[in-house]
């Protein structure tokens, strides 16, 4: 896909995105976790979503991001710091569904054509849970209050 037309893709998932946040498309009544006022919220008390999500990310993540998001040949995504982000549920959303293409660093496929708005949401709620959990366990730092952290590093590849 060109870079024009991937610029496209991703400035109307991006609206999308904010457009049903907006509406309350992506906010039951559970939500629980959004990086600002302005990101659509994900639900990460509502263990079904969860577990939707988890059962996701193992499908289509988990090769590359590891066992719950923890790292491997791609970055963790359960670490709360997100390298082609601004760390908002929303960016991440359109990072999913358009992929991070070789111009931008990345080699991530885009899957917003084999994955539908909730699915993708489900792996962004999972994600998100297992962030908290690791906080509350001290695996991690809180990213809210490490705000002047170095940005992720890719694991090098062979």
């Amino acid at each position: 896909m060109s870079g024009l037309k991937l610029n496209a893709v991703f400035v109307k998932l991006a609206a999308i995105a904010v457009f049903a946040s907006a509406l309350g498309v992506a906010l039951p009544a559970a939500a629980q976790h959004k990086a600002n006022e302005n990101d659509m919220e994900v639900p990460t008390n509502d263990m079904k979503v969860v577990e939707a999500g988890k059962a996701w990310f193992g499908r289509r993540c988990a090769f590359c991001h590891g066992t719950g998001g923890h790292g491997a040949k791609g970055p963790c995504l359960s670490c709360g710091v997100f390298k082609y982000t601004g760390n908002t549920n929303s960016d991440i959303y359109v990072i999913i569904a358009t992929g991070v293409p070789k111009t931008l660093g990345g080699t991530m496929g885009a899957f917003g054509t084999t994955m539908n708005q909730d699915e993708i949401l489900s792996v962004i709620t999972f994600l998100r849970w297992e962030e908290k959990r690791r906080i509350e366990a001290g695996e991690i730092p809180d990213p809210s209050k490490n705000k002047n952290e170095e940005p992720m590093v890719f694991p090098k590849s062979n």
